[in-house]
């Protein structure tokens, strides 16, 4: 007999058609988020990814709780999902980088927040793990 373990995983909308970002940078994006939502719930996992486009990078920021349905099947649900949950990159944030260098720039700015004192007095520090699903690194996690 074969038991396979299924998740189910909420697929995350691309951004709105012409979403125009009010932010510079990403700190300045997450900085936002944390002074101006606040999950109504705990949230034990926040995912930021990465939508690309011929023309341009969003990258977004959801909060996911995962739940046992039974023995052999687990569900994955966004509930968490800020105001501002996506931020389309300026274009000079990635103009002359290929692919791969823009990873690594995001990955670093990404855990640099991690270290800041905003972060550290936010609600993320209540989840239990933040990744960047793009690449599948882990930003912060609670030890």
């Amino acid at each position: 007999m074969i038991v396979q373990d299924v998740q189910e995983v909420e697929i995350m909308e691309p951004p709105p058609p012409g979403l125009i970002s009010k932010f510079t940078t990403v700190e300045d994006w997450l900085t936002t988020i944390c002074n101006s939502n606040k999950p109504k719930k705990a949230i034990a996992k926040y995912r930021i990814g990465l939508f690309e486009s011929k023309n341009d990078y969003t990258i977004f920021l959801a909060g996911q709780n995962t739940y046992q349905v039974d023995k052999n099947r687990s569900s994955t649900r966004t509930e968490f999902e800020p105001k501002n949950m996506y931020f389309k990159l300026p274009d000079s944030y990635y103009k002359s980088l290929t692919r791969e260098e823009l990873l690594k720039k995001l990955t670093s700015d990404l855990k640099a927040f991690t270290n800041s004192a905003k972060f550290k007095n936010s609600f993320f520090t209540d989840a239990h793990i933040i990744v960047f699903d793009t690449n599948g690194t882990t930003l912060w996690t609670r030890e």
